[in-house]
């Protein structure tokens, strides 16, 4: 949905302190007028197989870590590095922008848009996630239940649920902005525009909502902070 971002994506990925052995890029939306670098290959869906897709593709590749980016997220240099130093203390799932359900309607958000010094153990998150890939094979242990919305929700509660896998944000320092899954001013640039999902689709939320009900009946355990 947002091809303007491809380029500087693609240039955040190759500054990465460590490198990537290849980068796939989903086509489901839009025309790209744009020649791809070699190591690029790109996968056209049709039809829009939406937002779960990109996890799947993830279990074919053989690489040690799979790292997945929103179209709206321009990773910094080290974020890679962040991921990997904060997997090695807790074998976790990485996201750049943490969501801490306060029920009954209610987020604590730690990452980019709120910078901490230290990892933090979340709920679920999103924008931009980086794991071991022999744990994304959690993620399909369920079915698909909420088609239009909410992969980030059932990455968290499967890789928890099936595989005893928590969720985390890496460490967001406010004076350290290389160490960040998103360049914060860009990050909300280009996440509150007209293609958003949250603006485009009245029922987001509420979808959400549901969702969290559906993966805690099945055993996912909330962190709960007060």
């Amino acid at each position: 949905k947002r091809p303007e971002c491809l380029r500087e994506q693609l240039e955040a990925i190759k500054k990465q302190t460590i490198k990537s052995d290849k980068i796939i890029i989903v086509h489901n939306e839009g025309d790209v007028d744009f020649e791809y670098p070699e190591n690029v290959q790109l996968i056209y869906a049709n039809p829009n197989m939406k937002f779960h897709l990109r996890f799947a593709i993830g279990l074919l590749v053989n690489t040690e870590y799979v790292s997945f980016l929103d179209d709206d997220t321009i990773p910094q240099e080290r974020w890679h590095e962040n991921c990997i130093n904060t997997i090695e203390k807790h074998d976790c799932l990485c996201v750049t922008n943490g969501r801490l359900f306060v029920p009954p309607n209610r987020w604590v958000a730690p990452g980019w848009g709120n910078p901490t010094e230290n990892e933090v153990l979340v709920d679920f998150g999103g924008h931009a996630w980086f794991m071991r890939r022999e744990n994304l094979k959690f993620m399909w242990n369920d079915k698909i239940h909420e088609f239009k919305n909410g992969e980030d929700i059932m990455l968290s509660a499967n890789l928890q649920i099936h595989g005893n896998i928590p969720t985390y944000v890496p460490p967001h320092p406010k004076n350290n902005l290389s160490l960040w899954g998103s360049h914060p001013e860009k990050a909300m640039k280009f996440g509150s525009d007209k293609v958003a999902q949250w603006i485009v689709e009245p029922a987001h939320y509420q979808e959400r909502y549901k969702l969290i009900e559906q993966y805690v009946d099945l055993g996912w355990k909330l962190v709960n902070i007060k």
